[in-house]
């Protein structure tokens, strides 16, 4: 399982760099192919300030998004652009320049009748996903891409300013920089949860690496889990709910806290102080992995207690900065015997 970005032109639109169209219209822009070498580069040189003013938008931050859950959950990733500017990597993220970086101009000179073969070489599987960020079918055949994808059993999801009439996959329409949400794309990945067996109920279980540390995510039954502290029918007054099999408690840990067996499970996530950074990988991988799951087992409400009060804050900030992304229609935040409990109604 793969997933690949392809981006062209409308990926850094946003940013003020100029889209395809619009370049092919100016004047330099023929007399860059015509010129010589020399030439070329002066040209490359003289417009070179653009790029440099340029900052990344929405849409980079969100590729670096998709590519730290990639890594995190174990899934191979690859973005691919024809852009020239280097706007994912001042966000942080990697990619491979078909065309060459502005950052190295003598790259984007010789790469000036280059063709993009190297996505021709791609071997596509069954659940790869190939995201097409603003690029046109005049910068490339991407219908030929989409239907290679397609034949091996893969998806494709097209982001686009407007409708590409020849391509049959998943369409969305507007500015990228608005559009891309990568907890969107993220929840298509068919991702395989693992089960665990504790005699009463079962659980399910992944396994993730944020920057090196090890962590496992639990979706156990809800109501088994209130159960046993005693806690269901106050969880369920106060959300006017009943919860039901479809309900679910998340739960994370360290994974070096789990050698001690069923009686250190499900306990305060204690290990290495995480950073910002790791700590917002984190988030937004568990928020992922909620949203998929929600996907494969219909999850109806997911419901998370707070262990250890430091988790307070980090739980609060996850509901600010993804509920509305998710379009999850309530977040609930109980406190019950000195101890916080939430509770999310995805729909």
């Amino acid at each position: 399982m793969k997933l690949v970005l392809l981006s062209g032109a409308g990926l850094s639109a946003g940013s003020g760099i100029p889209t395809y169209q619009e370049r092919t219209m100016s004047e330099e822009f023929k007399d860059f192919f015509s010129a010589s070498e020399d030439k070329a580069l002066q040209i490359l040189q003289s417009h070179k300030h653009i790029f440099e003013s340029a900052t990344p938008n929405n849409a980079h931050n969100e590729c670096k998004k998709l590519e730290e859950f990639c890594r995190a959950v174990n899934v191979e990733f690859q973005h691919f652009t024809l852009n020239v500017d280097s706007l994912i990597e001042k966000a942080n993220g990697s990619v491979n320049h078909i065309y060459g970086c502005v950052d190295d101009p003598v790259t984007v000179v010789n790469s000036r009748f280059s063709e993009a073969s190297v996505l021709d070489n791609l071997v596509w599987c069954k659940d790869d996903i190939l995201v097409i960020l603003g690029v046109s079918d005049n910068g490339y055949p991407i219908g030929i891409l989409e239907a290679n994808v397609l034949q091996a059993g893969g998806q494709v999801i097209n982001y686009n300013i407007e409708h590409i009439s020849n391509l049959f996959c998943n369409q969305v329409i507007g500015n990228v920089s608005d559009t891309l949400k990568s907890i969107e794309v993220a929840s298509k990945l068919p991702l395989v949860y693992q089960e665990l067996d504790l005699g009463a109920y079962k659980v399910d279980t992944y396994s993730i690496n944020i920057n090196g540390l090890n962590y496992i995510v639990y979706f156990s039954p809800s109501i088994h889990f209130y159960n046993e502290m005693n806690l269901l029918e106050d969880i369920q007054t106060y959300i006017g709910h009943q919860l039901t099999h479809s309900s679910f408690e998340v739960k994370f840990d360290y994974e070096p806290n789990i050698e001690g067996g069923l009686e250190t499970q499900f306990k305060a996530p204690v290990g290495p102080p995480l950073s910002l950074l790791n700590l917002n990988i984190l988030g937004h991988t568990l928020c992922s992995l909620i949203n998929i799951h929600k996907n494969q087992y219909g999850g109806e409400f997911y419901t998370a207690s707070a262990a250890h009060s430091r988790l307070v804050r980090f739980y609060n900030k996850l509901a600010n900065q993804y509920c509305n992304t998710l379009k999850y229609g309530h977040w609930l935040e109980i406190n019950l015997n000195e101890e916080i409990y939430y509770v999310i109604k995805t729909h």
